[in-house]
């Protein structure tokens, strides 16, 4: 690739790391012209880590790097979306919220708090992510961006021209100044990062750049057009290949100045489209200076600068820029700093760049008629999970089962859509129960954790609701107790050893404590007659720890200090770990179940309950088969 350099002495540079932000599905027609009727493509929501590293004067060492995310991309949980712009996401599917940026950084490394600014290319949904795990960062938008989201920009229209008002704190936002008001005031060196005024880049022809650093190794670049504030970024780098010392080249990180690279080429026009009250729309909002901004980035590709947009298709599937991922272990052209890839969710080595080379059908599913005949069944397939699991269910687990063995993929999706499609516990409850198997001591499979709690979270189920699911499924490991001491009991009078001990009746405090534990739990049981007899100091303990989700008082919670779920749910719950394959409790699923039922529980729900756990046996091929396609890949096996 032909790259613009400078050569001698080499200037100030920076670190660039493209990081996943989503896809999602588009209609073409809404973005580009001519296109086939109905076409449809699933894009990224590419998103950049700049990091930049200052020696300063008579110092060999560099400070701690400033780092920079520009764009946020798709927000993981789509229904904390303002509801106008959940209405526009659902025209948007099928898509995939994971991994997002605070899943990429993890895979390097770092975490949100790691962060200095994040820089906002302009403000529509698919850009703005989630700010608030970035608790700790300034952010930065363009000039009119503020304007944008109070509502003041009326000329906007289309169902893609809603935003949130409330999107950012004021405290930690800079609007930068207007880029027409171009100062000819040399810039102070010493200023604060994005506080220095507009300058023209005579270098490359560009009018309006402002230097972040003061350095010229990163530079804001207006490009107008597409929404008021629409800024793009300008990064030096270093150069790519051998015996090129001092050599650097630039990277336009361009976000929605152009989206798709046909245009940029001159094979197909920026798409338009009559709303429902016959108005023109299109998805620029300002089409002629749009167009004045792709002549740009034009120019600049044609100077050997290396542009990237924000749902840049191809740049994504060249095999050459999987490495360009932060966390990939793999130094080209936009060099890493760390090697990681432990996928946050699985915890183990992840399979997503290797699978996007082995399958690449299923992350860039063709939409054109002349798709091949696996790679429609492929889509199919997907498009059947996203219908009967949702959208945010599918990961690199669901992934890999795909790719390797489509016929288990189907069956597996088939079994897991039961209790969900026939919902005798509302979406809400089958999340927390699902929660509850995933979260017990005998299986702590963390992406089920996660995901269950997303998803209970989507339902509408609070923190405190979680937290109790939690609690409640803590208890477990009190069955080796359960179990432990009437067996010792048994060998006691097998051996006639202590009979006097295991024989006594109780005290007036194991009575109390007998009586406390009843009112609390509302039910007492003979397995813990044998248990309080030996050991009531410890009985108390357990019975403090296990009543907190019985006695604790929640504000706003409709069950009267008696926790936050109902007596029903957490007898289900109860039933659940104690019935999963990982545990297997009997006397405790029986208890339970009877409990259940007399707090007004159904026998379709208990089934229910089951039908989530046995769920937990697909978790084999959830965490087998990324590391499997990841061997495959490696090997050069085919599938």
């Amino acid at each position: 690739m032909a790259t613009a350099r400078t050569p001698g002495p080499r200037p100030a540079i920076v670190r660039v790391s493209a990081l996943h932000g989503g896809h999602f599905s588009i209609p073409e027609e809404n973005f580009v012209q001519p296109c086939s009727p109905g076409a449809r493509s699933t894009v990224p929501s590419l998103c950049f880590l700049v990091e930049h590293e200052e020696v300063p004067p008579g110092s060999s060492t560099a400070r701690k790097p400033t780092r920079v995310v520009f764009d946020l991309g798709v927000r993981r949980d789509v229904a904390r979306y303002a509801e106008p712009i959940r209405r526009h996401v659902a025209l948007r599917q099928p898509m995939d919220t994971r991994p997002d940026v605070v899943d990429s950084l993890a895979r390097g490394g770092l975490t949100p708090h790691d962060i200095d600014f994040v820089v906002y290319s302009h403000v529509h949904w698919d850009h703005v992510g989630d700010p608030a795990p970035f608790s700790r960062s300034m952010f930065v938008v363009g000039h009119g961006s503020l304007d944008v989201l109070a509502a003041r920009s009326p000329e906007l229209r289309g169902s893609h021209s809603f935003f949130e008002a409330d999107l950012l704190d004021p405290a930690r936002t800079i609007e930068l100044p207007d880029p027409s008001a171009s100062s000819n005031t040399a810039p102070v060196a010493e200023a604060a990062p994005f506080t220095k005024p507009w300058q023209p880049l005579a270098e490359l022809r560009l009018p309006a750049t402002l230097d972040v650093f003061g350095d010229g190794s990163l530079l804001v670049i207006d490009a107008p057009g597409h929404l008021p504030g629409h800024v793009n970024l300008l990064a030096r780098v270093e150069g790519e290949g051998e015996g090129e010392d001092g050599a650097t080249r630039w990277v336009y990180l361009a976000g929605d100045a152009c989206h798709d690279r046909r245009i940029l080429r001159g094979e197909r026009r920026i798409g338009e489209w009559r709303d429902a009250h016959g108005q023109v729309c299109c998805i620029h909002a300002d089409r002629p200076r749009a167009e004045a901004t792709i002549d740009m980035v034009r120019g600049l590709e044609e100077a050997g600068v290396e542009a990237v947009f924000a749902h840049d298709v191809e740049w994504e599937k060249d095999e050459k820029n999987q490495g360009r991922f932060f966390g990939a272990g793999v130094e080209h052209g936009l060099p890493n700093t760390a090697v990681s890839v432990i996928h946050p969710a699985f915890g183990a080595h992840t399979a997503q760049a290797r699978l996007r080379r082995l399958f690449p059908h299923l992350f860039w599913p063709h939409t054109t008629v002349t798709m091949a005949a696996d790679e429609q069944t492929t889509q199919q397939q997907r498009d059947t999970f996203t219908r009967r699991l949702g959208a945010d269910a599918f990961h690199d687990g669901w992934a890999s089962i795909l790719a390797l063995s489509p016929e288990f993929f189907s069956a597996s999706v088939s079994l897991s859509a039961v209790p969900r499609e026939k919902g005798h516990l509302s979406r809400k409850d089958q999340a927390l129960v699902g929660l509850a198997v995933d979260s017990a001591a005998t299986h702590l499979y963390a992406p089920g954790v996660r995901a269950h709690a997303a998803a209970a979270l989507r339902e509408g189920a609070t923190v405190a609701e979680l937290v109790e699911v939690v609690e409640l499924a803590s208890t477990l490991g009190i069955h080796a107790c359960n179990i432990g001491v009437p067996l010792l009991v048994d060998v006691l009078r097998d051996e006639g050893l202590f009979q006097d001990e295991i024989a006594k009746p109780f005290d007036s405090v194991q009575e109390r404590l007998k009586a406390e534990f009843a009112a609390k739990r509302g039910y007492w049981h003979a397995f813990w007659e044998d248990f309080l007899r030996l050991d009531p100091e410890f009985f108390a303990a357990y019975l403090e720890f296990s009543s907190v989700p019985w006695t604790k008082d929640v504000p706003g919670a409709a069950t009267g200090g008696r926790g936050v779920l109902e007596p029903k749910m957490k007898e289900l719950v109860y039933c659940a770990f104690d019935c999963a394959s990982t545990h297997l409790y009997v006397p405790g699923l029986k208890l339970h179940m009877k409990n259940a039922l007399g707090y007004g529980a159904t026998p379709h729900e208990i089934v229910e309950v089951l039908e989530i756990a046995t769920l937990l046996s697909l978790h084999t091929a959830h965490v087998a088969a990324p590391i499997i396609a990841e061997l495959a890949a490696a090997s050069g096996a085919a599938a």
